[in-house]
């Protein structure tokens, strides 16, 4: 059956209706994730096997069981890495006496934030016992941040301070109890320590 043209205009306007939905969604998810609120995502963490402060072992295995709130950081960052940890000290705060509940900071540094040298960094912004950082080899760390957690990443290589060396996302990421990514978060937002805190409570439930 032949179509006749009208209905030829119709199918036309249909599709492009329908295009610029889907185009519509996906730009609020990115604008949602831009934005540090919580979007419906599930994007399984890849095996990690990395060393704590403490000096113990910290896997993705280790994890399960706990939903825990990650970043990326080094700690003679001068700029972002500060606010971003004072911001997980508002969350393990604001989480308090929540079980199976941990915060993750993972040095994109190794070469320097070495297990002594994280613990330090963690003494001085308060940090409990379920605040764990994690060094390790850097191709390990890079790989999770990059093709598990999707959050840039880079050692520029260049000259000069330290601290200008590493490009790294700002991003707080919100990790269920299977080791799945569920939800991002501006980690320099005013009120992202309570946008995350109900995540996790969320989470906790589910």
């Amino acid at each position: 059956m032949k179509l006749r043209p009208y209905w030829i205009f119709f199918v036309l306007a249909a599709l492009a209706v329908g295009g610029f939905v889907g185009a519509l969604g996906f730009n609020e998810i990115n604008h949602a994730r831009t934005k540090g609120l919580q979007v419906s995502i599930e994007k399984p963490l890849p095996d990690f096997s990395l060393t704590a402060h403490t000096g113990k072992t910290v896997d993705k295995i280790s994890m399960i069981g706990k939903v825990w709130v990650a970043d990326f950081i080094f700690t003679t960052c001068p700029g972002p890495c500060q606010e971003m940890s004072r911001k997980m000290k508002e969350i393990q705060d604001a989480l308090a006496g929540a079980k199976n509940v941990e915060l993750v900071s993972f040095t994109v540094n190794p070469d320097q934030d070495t297990p002594e040298i994280l613990a330090k960094y963690g003494q001085k912004y308060g940090a409990a016992d379920n605040w764990v950082f994690l060094t390790g080899p850097k191709k390990a760390i890079y790989d999770l941040a990059q093709n598990g957690f999707q959050l840039s990443v880079m050692d520029t290589g260049g000259e000069g301070k330290l601290e200008d060396q590493f490009i790294h996302s700002t991003k707080l990421a919100v990790v269920d109890r299977s080791g799945n990514v569920r939800a991002y978060f501006d980690g320099q937002a005013p009120d992202v320590a309570q946008q995350v805190a109900a995540s996790v409570r969320h989470w906790l439930l589910n």
